[in-house]
């Protein structure tokens, strides 16, 4: 009889965990989202479509398209972007601009819940993105972004059009320091389609729209 109840109580213990994890994350991601004043939101297609780089300064590769990195992380994935941003960019558009915003990917998983954090890039050209970070950081653009400008300029001409910078990931809340770029290859083996110092492709990647 002991041992009975004993498996019936190991039972009921795993039984809870399983219910448990779930409901956690739920409550986690109400708690982030609250905090951050974050809404669903409905990505446009191009942006989707389109690679990225996932590192601010000195990327080393294209990754993409970023529907395919989606697809890579499993559990349930939202889009999300802040009440302000949304308001700032819905200003811009009636005013006929185009501009950077971000935006969040979240990841929930029984065990984890993640956001990646994407700054939408409008720019048609590796010279207007350029251009966009010169007019924040000044003179201190060529040091920072000019090497990468010719980078971004080959990629481009090979086809690929790069919409986004990944540029943070938070997992359990805490922001990581390490590189989206270094996690992304590392932890989800999400490999990249070009590599900006060599100007070649590395492998077969369908032409964006």
């Amino acid at each position: 009889m002991l041992k009975r109840w004993c498996l019936v109580a190991s039972v009921f213990m795993v039984a809870s965990l399983v219910i448990t994890a779930p409901v956690v994350s739920a409550e986690s991601c109400r708690a982030f989202r609250q905090k951050n004043g974050l809404q669903a939101y409905v990505p446009p297609e191009w942006f989707l479509r389109g690679y990225f780089i996932a590192c601010e300064k000195n990327p080393g590769y294209v990754f993409g398209p970023v529907q395919n990195f989606v697809g890579t992380l499993g559990g349930t994935t939202t889009w999300l972007i802040e009440d302000m941003e949304l308001k700032r960019l819905e200003a811009a558009s009636a005013d006929g601009k185009k501009i950077e915003y971000s935006l969040f990917l979240e990841a929930v998983s029984p065990d984890r819940t993640e956001y990646w954090v994407f700054v939408v890039l409008p720019y048609e050209s590796a010279q207007a993105w350029y251009d966009a970070k010169r007019a924040y950081h000044g003179r201190k653009a060529e040091e920072y972004y000019g090497k990468t400008r010719s980078e971004l300029e080959r990629a481009l001409s090979q086809g690929l059009n790069i919409n986004a910078e990944l540029r943070f990931w938070i997992e359990n809340g805490e922001t990581s320091l390490k590189t989206p770029e270094d996690v992304i290859m590392s932890k989800y083996k999400f490999q990249p389609v070009f590599d900006l110092g060599t100007g070649r492709r590395l492998s077969p990647a369908a032409k964006t729209e």
